[in-house]
């Protein structure tokens, strides 16, 4: 305890931390003191350390310096001058003791980036401008805050998410040794995992494919003969991705296979002419393209469906044509003859004596775009500003890409426009979103390029017309990707076939 008289006496008025030239990195106060007296205590100790009378303090008519060398900088105690000299070098040399251990390259952007913790470790020395008796020790278990429930909270979560994966992984094993007892009810070269990741990617065909013996069956109860392939089994036991959706460990979302989710975001093509044989190209188009030209992202995927109508022509091979398959990586169906189709691109059971499954939509291969230094956009804008006007232009660089129901959405930056010489197509200003939506029916070789121009009510920064929006839907695919033939496995001829190509945009923008 301290008397009345020496709380007067006795007293650190302040810890700084000051460069060889003076420039302060921080300073704590310890009573109440202006920031212009401070500053003006910290700027007078480099002009009096010219002086060269003292070492390790200096006097003024009012304060003390007690100061100490750390390698290129100064650690200082600002301190009445009736203050305990023998207390203040005790105090300091523990502030000397301490900095180091929270900055231990002792550079300016270190004690900068250290600032809160080297303050938090003075306050806990000196309190309201007396040194509390504390060692080294003390000071950095204080400053760690040591808890006994945050240790028993952060054990009782790793029990828990230990506890989590065993059953995890309990449940995994037990689905798996049950797809293993079912009889046919699912590809038995399948495993679980190779199921987790169709399901997660919702692939285009989620439903096992079960490959029949070739003798009918005889039971007890009846007899029935079944011929070719057939998906799953209505009255069957169900197969783990279902089993999965009911135990909740996937959301149903997520196991739609991905021919529905595309679906649901195509247009729909009414009198679509399908054969007996139809195949169906359903691809997606995600990309940012620069203004100048370039692109920053881009990502293509897409998926192929076959449906037979009739069991004379299950038993077919389809070909496509080779022209993009050093850009894309492909993923085929797991019963498709993967020797065929790495050499021939042809798409065939592995068994041809089998046929595919009649009146169901098969996906039998999917692709992606892999190496995006060949990809050609298939449409790019670009805006041009002037004097109270902006020339809105597009292009198409490959002519036999044809584009259908095109929406360039362009922002306005504030500005309501005049639309004066149009190319082609309708425009319409949305007001409660400040864009400009030009649309056209469509885009051949008859008008791969076009402008549009607006005439503005005042002047606009060029930076304000971006990002521009494009929604369009595609007449062939981007990959380039098509069938040449399909073929019987039976006779080796040509089997009549209808084809069909849905490609749409989920992201296309221009910024």
């Amino acid at each position: 305890f301290f008397s009345v008289g020496s709380v007067h006496k006795m007293v650190v008025l302040a810890a700084a931390i000051l460069t060889k030239t003076g420039k302060p990195l921080l300073s704590r106060q310890f009573v109440e003191m202006s920031r212009i007296r401070i500053e003006g205590l910290l700027a007078a100790f480099p002009k009096l350390m010219g002086s060269g009378k003292q070492y390790t303090y200096l006097e003024t008519d009012t304060v003390r310096y007690v100061y100490q060398p750390i390698e290129t900088l100064f650690l200082v105690l600002i301190t009445n001058r009736s203050s305990n000299i023998v207390e203040d070098l005790e105090t300091l040399r523990l502030l000397g003791r301490l900095v180091p251990e929270y900055c231990p390259k002792l550079e300016e952007e270190d004690i900068t980036k250290k600032a809160f913790e080297l303050l938090f470790a003075f306050d806990e020395v000196i309190n309201l401008g007396y040194r509390d008796s504390m060692s080294l020790e003390q000071v950095k278990t204080c400053l760690e805050m040591d808890s006994n429930e945050e240790k028993m909270a952060i054990a009782a979560k790793e029990a828990r998410v230990k506890d989590a994966t065993a059953a995890a992984n309990a449940k995994a094993k037990q689905f798996s040794k049950e797809k293993r007892s079912a009889k046919g009810g699912g590809i038995s070269s399948m495993d679980t995992a190779s199921l987790l990741a169709m399901a997660e990617e919702a692939t285009a065909s989620t439903t096992p494919i079960v490959i029949p013996d070739e003798k009918p069956t005889t039971t007890t109860k009846s007899t029935s003969s079944k011929g070719g392939m057939a998906l799953g089994r209505k009255g069957g036991k169900e197969d783990l991705v279902s089993k999965m959706v009911k135990a909740g460990e996937l959301e149903a979302g997520s196991a739609r296979p991905a021919a529905s989710r595309a679906a649901a975001a195509a247009p729909v093509r009414a009198n679509v002419r399908m054969d007996n044989v139809h195949l169906k190209s359903e691809e997606r188009i995600s990309a940012v393209l620069n203004r100048d030209g370039g692109f920053q992202s881009v990502e293509v995927k897409g998926d192929m469906f076959l449906t037979v109508q009739a069991s004379d022509c299950a038993s077919i091979r389809v070909c496509l044509n080779r022209d993009s398959s050093d850009a894309y990586a492909w993923k085929t169906h797991p019963n498709i003859n993967k020797a065929n189709w790495t050499k021939d691109r042809v798409l065939s059971l592995k068994d041809p004596s089998k046929g595919f499954p009649i009146g169901t939509s098969l996906g039998i291969v999917r692709w992606r775009l892999q190496n995006s230094s060949s990809f050609v956009p298939p449409i790019s804008v670009n805006c041009w500003p002037g004097d109270n006007a902006v020339t809105i232009e597009y292009e198409c660089e490959n002519e036999n890409f044809v584009l259908s129901n095109v929406t360039i959405q362009i922002p306005m930056g504030g500005a309501t426009p005049d639309v004066g010489d149009v190319d082609c197509g309708s425009h319409q200003y949305d007001a409660s979103n400040d864009c400009l939506i030009w649309t056209i029916d469509k885009i051949d070789s008859d008008n791969s390029s076009g402008s549009m121009e607006v005439n503005l009510d005042s002047n606009v920064d060029a930076a304000a017309f971006f990002p521009v929006q494009i929604g369009f839907y595609g007449e062939s695919c981007v990959s380039g990707v098509s069938v040449t033939d399909v073929l019987s496995n039976e006779t080796g001829l040509s089997v009549s076939y209808s084809t069909e190509v849905v490609v749409g945009v989920d992201s296309y923008q221009v910024v």
